[in-house]
């Protein structure tokens, strides 16, 4: 009986015996993808923090950009002509505003007008920017033009009345 009981023993302590060999096997496999891991994040890591190549700026790209930035300053008429466009869209929008109370879509064909005349006075201020008189004259036609479209919104927003 005694001889029974060893041999239960030693089958069973050579079944944990392979079950735990199997789980380090495992674990092997586990800890050698977690160390390729590591290094390719180390490698990502140091990529990372290698600095950028400096661009070198060379000198026909110096004169091009000294060039765009003179392009982009803006001559004094058509500086004028944009703050009367702004002036002019304003007011459009407030004769709008007031056309459109209370979210009363009644009067749509009138807001029309006045966007549309808003629009023709872009165009009118443009071609005066275009045109080759001096600069005083021009804001002078600009000024006209501001005038005459603020006259058109009061009599459009009169029509309602």
């Amino acid at each position: 009986m005694r001889k029974k009981k060893l041999i239960e023993q030693n089958l069973s302590l050579f079944e944990d015996l392979q079950k735990t060999q199997r789980e380090i096997s495992e674990l092997k496999k586990q800890l050698s993808q977690n160390a390729d891991e590591i290094k390719s994040l180390k490698a990502e890591l140091t990529k990372a923090k290698e600095p950028e190549p400096e661009v070198t700026v060379t000198e026909p790209m110096r004169r091009l950009e000294e060039k765009v930035i003179s392009n982009a300053t803006l001559k004094p008429d058509m500086e004028y002509g944009a703050k009367v466009i702004g002036q002019i869209v304003v007011s459009a929008a407030e004769y709008s505003n007031k056309l459109t109370i209370g979210g009363d879509d009644s009067k749509k064909e009138l807001v029309n007008l006045i966007l549309g005349k808003t629009e023709m006075a872009k165009a009118e201020i443009l071609s005066v920017i275009e045109t080759g008189d001096a600069f005083d004259a021009k804001c002078a036609k600009m000024d006209q033009i501001a005038a005459v479209s603020k006259e058109y919104f009061e009599s459009v927003l009169a029509q309602i009345v």
